[in-house]
């Protein structure tokens, strides 16, 4: 494997002292596992450092990224920040909005490809017929799926082997799972996985964003990070990795105005609202920001167009 970046082993929280004054209590380390999906089998389900191996390095042939996660679990935010961050140079990969609820894609990132229909089937097969294109065409794709829509789940029915069928065909797939502290956002990533969906490119966007800001990271996605779906998909190859904290004020401001985040950066505005710039410490929240996703997402660059 060439030029392959080791993703840095990820912390576990420590155990709860007596008496906290301040801040939400942790959770219990021994405490019942909230049940998100079909049984996962982790080859170690203790409470150890979570060991990750190195991010496979993909190179630079075609892509097809799956992101998927349910609502407010930062699919959005990560797409429009690759979208922004496409390699110079190279043909810009098709973005597809498939989420029947919400295709908030196409008010930030243009031509935008999305189905007429928001009917489980129709979607499905609309996925079917682009991934036939991106194959066909070796071209990148970036697919914004539903999190809790029946679509994914229907083209695996269709084609269980979708990742070794992409892969054939000299089109690399990826899969990117956002996820917020919340248990029950695992139970995109245990189903897809349960139907056979384990692509060697995967990761694990813990969107620290949606943490208590008064907790550490760690203890904040504790239930998270040590239960047994997230833990088995990290036993087979999948990447953990922690996508930073935006100012919630910020981040309000720019889909408020529909800015750009290099836009936002640089206090730049849409043509049509030239007034709707971010003032220069809002700007250098935004530039920490987008510094900061570029080194989180470093381990698996090569995975992305």
């Amino acid at each position: 494997m060439k030029n392959a970046t080791t993703a840095a082993p990820l912390p576990q929280p420590d155990r709860a002292p007596a008496l906290r004054l301040f801040g939400r209590a942790r959770s219990i380390e021994d405490e019942k596992e909230v049940p998100v999906g079909p049984a996962a089998r982790p080859r170690d389900n203790t409470a150890a450092t979570l060991q990750t191996t190195p991010a496979v390095d993909l190179g630079t042939g075609p892509k097809a990224l799956f992101v998927m996660g349910p609502g407010r679990s930062g699919k959005t935010t990560l797409l429009r920040y690759i979208m922004e961050e496409a390699r110079p140079g190279q043909p810009a990969p098709i973005a597809a909005a498939l989420d029947p609820q919400n295709r908030s894609l196409a008010s930030f990132v243009n031509d935008v490809a999305q189905p007429d229909t928001t009917d489980p089937t129709g979607v499905a097969r609309w996925a079917e017929e682009l991934l036939g294109f991106v194959m066909a065409e070796q071209q990148s794709a970036l697919l914004d799926m539903g999190g809790g829509d029946l679509s994914m789940g229907k083209l695996l029915e269709d084609v269980p082997d979708l990742a070794g069928s992409l892969e054939e065909a000299g089109v690399h797939p990826v899969a990117l799972y956002t996820l917020s502290p919340r248990v029950d956002d695992l139970g995109v990533l245990a189903g897809y996985e349960a139907q056979g969906f384990q692509p060697r490119a995967t990761a694990l966007i813990l969107n620290a964003g949606l943490a208590d800001p008064t907790m550490p990271r760690e203890e904040a996605f504790a239930r998270v990070l040590r239960h047994s779906a997230f833990r088995a998909a990290v036993a087979r190859g999948a990447v953990p990795i922690w996508m930073p904290r935006l100012d919630a004020g910020v981040a309000a401001e720019i889909e408020g105005k529909r800015l750009r985040f290099g836009q936002a950066r640089d206090g730049q505005a849409p043509a049509d609202q030239p007034g709707a710039i971010l003032g220069p410490f809002d700007r250098s929240r935004v530039r920490k920001w987008m510094a900061d996703m570029a080194a989180a997402l470093a381990p698996i660059r090569s995975w992305i167009p």
